[in-house]
């Protein structure tokens, strides 16, 4: 029944189209959303636990509820972490990532921080979450991600502020988006400038790829050294550097089997 009368609301809300939209014959991802917003609700509904982890940052997991789902301004709010995070600063635009189990299937979402609000009443965070694309059922990554040695050689070329070729360090790589090492500070400069076009993505033994990035998240760290650590979404990458991408990456998931299979 709650089922059957969220998606009455689902549809009046997204029925809120301009009378000419009806007009073009594409596909109708409204779909897609109205489910998004429905499993999502169940969590709610249901008051099930979910944990959240911050992939580009240190690999701990905190647990949640997810206190609202708000399909028109698109975001799901969640209470406050726990364990606290101490030292651990969280900041608008960080990647997240949020697994739960519902009735013994998993479940799991990846979206970013859209803001932090503190409750007047107790002074604890929540966190407003951007509403994401889909919701999983099964939790897995929708691209392998392989974690890089700093000595990997793999490295990435970006204008920076002052319109220089910084040379950064790829921590991770998918065929979907990495994550950097940046020297400096340049959160600021990333507020403002998310959109980092003509990069250069350099993996020995192959020619360089150019592609566009966007950053999702990122942080400053003074230790052991001042840098930045970017998480970004790969764009603009070529059919042909794509498919070179993926075989290695395969070769490279393979390689790490073989030497873990050894210990």
């Amino acid at each position: 029944m709650a089922e059957r009368g969220l998606k009455k609301i689902l549809a009046g809300l997204f029925s809120r189209q301009p009378p000419e939209a009806a007009i073009d014959e594409v596909p109708d991802p409204r779909a897609g959303l109205e489910q998004t917003v429905i499993r999502l609700q169940q969590l709610v509904e249901e008051r099930c636990f979910v944990d959240v982890r911050f992939p580009d940052r240190a690999d701990n997991v905190y647990q949640s509820l997810i206190l609202k789902v708000d399909p028109a301004e698109g975001y799901v709010l969640i209470d406050e972490l726990f364990p606290a995070h101490g030292q651990f600063f969280i900041s608008p635009g960080d990647e997240v990532e949020i697994t739960s189990v519902r009735r013994g299937v998993p479940v799991r979402f990846a979206t970013w921080v859209k803001a932090i609000s503190i409750d007047e009443a107790d002074g604890l965070p929540a966190y407003r979450l951007a509403l994401p694309d889909a919701v999983e059922a099964k939790q897995r990554r929708a691209h392998f991600r392989l974690t890089l040695d700093t000595d990997s050689g793999v490295r990435l070329r970006l204008r920076g502020p002052e319109g220089d070729r910084l040379l950064c360090t790829v921590l991770n790589l998918s065929q979907a988006g990495l994550s950097f090492e940046c020297p400096g500070n340049v959160t600021e400069w990333l507020r403002q400038h998310t959109r980092l076009r003509q990069c250069m993505l350099t993996i020995p033994g192959l020619p360089e790829f150019p592609c566009d990035l966007e950053a999702r998240s990122f942080e400053f760290r003074r230790r052991p050294s001042r840098h930045t650590i970017v998480g970004a979404r790969i764009e603009s990458l070529a059919p042909a550097a794509a498919r070179q991408l993926e075989q290695f990456l395969v070769v490279a998931q393979r390689q790490q089997r073989r030497e873990t299979a050894r210990v």
